[in-house]
């Protein structure tokens, strides 16, 4: 028999049974792409309200979506997760100006583009928006904001083209929030994907 230390076998079996809690709740928030087995996963975190607001904003609860907002605004103090909160909560009530108030101070700096670029989306300034879109690194968020603006443009076929690469590189909460978002306003985006 191995002669090792009772602390390196603690360790390990530390290590083994952290992998097999953690890795599967990882997994489901960040690489699922089942939709169903997302939407289950989210019902079940009711008492988690950042993980439960996707379940409610994709599903439009529009109290509960008030409800988790107030609670992660109580919970989160950092000045940039307020922010980003609020952005959201303003994208999601459709308010440009409370989305706008709270961009310079959104980080990391991904997220500032995006919620910049939506603001911009919904004043009709389309061309800034675009430019603006292409400096967004990852490819499901600039699929999705390329697609509102071709909705916005009047080019649905082409938007139809950019939601479905926006879900195609898109995986986990994220995905199953773009999926239900299109299912209510760009369902032919859907088929097929």
């Amino acid at each position: 028999m191995l002669d090792l230390p009772i602390i390196y076998i603690f360790i390990a079996a530390l290590l083994i049974v952290t992998v097999f809690i953690i890795w599967p709740h990882n997994h489901l928030i960040f690489r699922e792409t089942n939709i169903k087995r997302l939407e289950k996963f989210l019902i079940k975190q009711r008492k988690k309200p950042a993980l439960y607001l996707f379940y409610a904003a994709a599903n439009q609860q529009d109290e509960e979506v008030e409800q988790l907002i107030g609670k992660l605004l109580i919970k989160y103090k950092q000045p940039n997760r307020q922010a980003l909160y609020k952005a959201i909560h303003g994208m999601y009530r459709k308010n440009s100006a409370a989305v706008k108030s709270e961009i310079a101070r959104i980080q990391p700096v991904e997220y500032r583009f995006y919620y910049e670029t939506y603001f911009q989306i919904e004043e009709g300034d389309l061309e800034t928006a675009r430019a603006n879109a292409a400096k967004i690194s990852k490819l499901w968020m600039r699929a999705a904001l390329l697609s509102e603006i071709e909705i916005k443009a009047g080019n649905r076929s082409e938007a139809i083209s950019l939601a479905r690469q926006a879900l195609q590189s898109c995986r986990g909460v994220q995905r199953y929030l773009l999926h239900k978002n299109y299912e209510r306003e760009l369902p032919e985006a859907l088929i097929g994907a």
